[in-house]
């Protein structure tokens, strides 16, 4: 059961690594737009995997129907947040700071969540980040930050996403005895579309029509096939160990956007993977007979 969850989180991580290459081929679309639409074809795919594996009696708001709101609110502005800092910034710049998020659970998963720090998840914490830190090299992006300009609106936006995407991790860990993941997913990608409802008027209609094939092959791979992979890994194992491994995403926007979209790779690019993959690595073989006592 163990493996499996491993292996669920890391798929969706490597799979969510591709947000760039979609990204790059949608245009004239405003953020909220882009999102709304994403998630509007997201749970048509959602909705047709319940059918498909008769879940549809899970989705039932049953217990803490708060916090399932709660957790489409930190889910929906991780994305808005992370969507705005790769427009404003880079998409190495927007995974750095969405990727802060390990600090924030690791900090809060003890008050929480009541699961105890280990040294070993406090190393392969610093491990991962330090990796981040070679791939970004925020001395460089410091030296660029122009206070008030739009750089300095995409930082603050990556710094939001962080702390939001460190509250979804919390929250679906806090929900998996009550609802699958799959379950969670549905309602947080449910809330997001009403939330950004009147987004949805903010592209013209030859506009969406043009960019609707990429807009629903973004849906199918990330809000639903990446987003399922992903949200059951992380219901299953402890809050911190999900939330090093899933730095495996960085990782994979880094080979995604060399191979793909060419982007030149550098020496100090390939350390900062090395340190990333040791950290997840040691993460995911300290925890292992822990997560294998966790429930389904």
């Amino acid at each position: 059961m163990s493996q499996k969850a491993y292996l669920e989180l890391i798929s969706g991580s490597i799979l969510f690594g591709m947000v760039g290459i979609f990204l790059a081929n949608i245009h004239g679309m405003s953020t909220g737009s882009i999102i709304f639409y994403k998630h509007f074809a997201g749970i048509i795919f959602l909705a047709i995997y319940f059918l498909m594996t008769g879940g549809i009696k899970l989705l039932r708001p049953t217990k803490r129907k708060s916090y399932l709101l709660l957790l489409g609110l930190f889910n929906t502005f991780t994305i808005f947040a992370y969507f705005i800092c790769i427009q404003y910034t880079t998409l190495s710049v927007a995974i750095l700071l969405l990727y802060t998020a390990p600090m924030y659970v690791t900090l809060l998963s003890p008050a929480f969540l009541k699961e105890k720090v280990r040294i070993e998840g406090i190393v392969a914490l610093l491990l991962s980040l330090t990796g981040i830190l070679f791939i970004v090299d925020p001395a460089g992006m410091a030296s660029q930050l122009n206070f008030g300009g739009k750089n300095f609106i995409g930082i603050i936006a990556g710094i939001v996403s962080g702390m939001c995407f460190a509250g979804v991790i919390i929250t679906v860990r806090y929900l998996k005895d009550d609802y699958t993941g799959p379950a969670q997913l549905f309602w947080s990608t449910f809330i997001g579309i009403l939330m950004l409802a009147p987004a949805a008027f903010d592209v013209t209609l030859p506009t969406l029509v043009e960019n609707m094939t990429v807009i629903v092959l973004f849906a199918f791979v990330n809000t639903a096939v990446a987003s399922i992979l992903y949200i059951k890994g992380i219901s299953k194992l402890p809050a911190q160990t999900s939330s090093i491994i899933a730095l495996m995403e960085p990782v994979s926007v880094i080979f995604f956007d060399h191979v793909l979209l060419h982007t030149p790779i550098f020496f100090n690019t390939m350390t900062g993977c090395l340190f990333i993959l040791l950290g997840a690595a040691l993460a995911s073989v300290r925890n292992l007979p822990l997560a294998a006592n966790e429930n389904m």
